[in-house]
């Protein structure tokens, strides 16, 4: 586990414990689990299923999504970005914090969560460039054709 990670939940009990807060304080498993998704440059989303969503990015603190856009020069190099995510199951509502985004899974209407130049998380589904809705509880993950570039998505509870 994590050095800082350690200090930081000893700490938290230590002073809950001095201080007699322990009714008022409580500790959470932290965990390192994570999921990586790729896509090629072809305009098809590749389904992440709502499960995965929900076990990483459902619970108290949500997740962190790593989105990069891979190999759009031809020097190998990925171009990236980052947001904080949250989904709350019981209700299919989501919100990002890259771009403020929010959406509803499910509703029919296409909505991305995240965008980083030609990658896409969305929680609707493409295929041959055509957008078909957000026919199902599926999230996916979709390069689209502004660069000729692989995309992938690594989501980190």
């Amino acid at each position: 586990m994590n050095k800082r990670i350690l200090q930081a939940i000893s700490v938290t009990l230590l002073l809950g414990a001095m201080l007699s807060f322990s009714n008022f304080s409580y500790a959470y498993e932290i965990s390192y689990e994570r999921q990586s998704y790729g896509v090629n440059p072809w305009g098809y989303t590749v389904a992440i299923p709502e499960q995965d969503i929900i076990y990483l990015c459902g619970d108290f603190d949500g997740c962190t999504l790593r989105l990069g856009m891979y190999n759009w020069d031809g020097t190998g190099r990925t171009a990236s970005r980052e947001s904080l995510f949250y989904y709350n199951s019981s209700t299919k509502t989501w919100r990002a914090s890259a771009g403020d985004t929010a959406g509803l899974n499910g509703n029919g209407v296409t909505e991305h969560v995240m965008q980083a130049w030609s990658c896409y998380f969305t929680d609707g589904q493409y295929s041959g460039f055509s957008n078909f809705g957000d026919y199902n509880s599926n999230f996916g993950l979709l390069s689209w054709n502004q660069y000729n570039a692989s995309c992938r998505l690594t989501i980190i509870d």
